[in-house]
């Protein structure tokens, strides 16, 4: 399974990719900004699963999957949202309500994750 996360904490991200290569046979690519992302998806082959922060600077998870469901490529691959923020914040809540509405975005998780948690998220999403 081919995973992309997208998150500016490269230590964040550094220990998902960690984690997620423990537990089972994931392909993983990292990047930390939104919009290299963004070409990363665009210039490789399709990935099963984006994993993806979504309070990043300069160009945000909200815009990345703005712009992920105006391209026919992108808006297929399935998106897996990382939030520092509490699910049950209203603020995340309120964000929630704009990402459904795009169609790419089938899950979210509170960092830090349990990874039992995570894997079984993954397993749900991508199935």
């Amino acid at each position: 399974m081919r995973i992309l996360i997208i998150d500016d904490d490269v230590s964040a991200a550094t220990t998902l990719k960690a984690l997620l290569m423990s537990q089972d046979n994931f392909e993983i690519d990292v990047v930390y900004a939104g919009r290299e992302g963004l070409n990363k998806m665009i210039d490789n082959p399709p990935y099963d699963l984006l994993i993806l922060d979504i309070m990043m600077p300069d160009f945000s998870g909200i815009e990345v999957c703005r712009a992920m469901s105006v391209n026919e490529k992108l808006k297929k691959i399935p998106v897996l949202l990382a939030s520092a923020l509490p699910i049950t914040s209203k603020e995340l809540s309120d964000l929630m309500e704009e990402f459904k509405a795009l169609n790419v975005v089938k899950g979210a998780l509170e960092k830090p994750f349990v990874i039992g948690d995570l894997i079984a998220e993954i397993r749900r999403i991508v199935k």
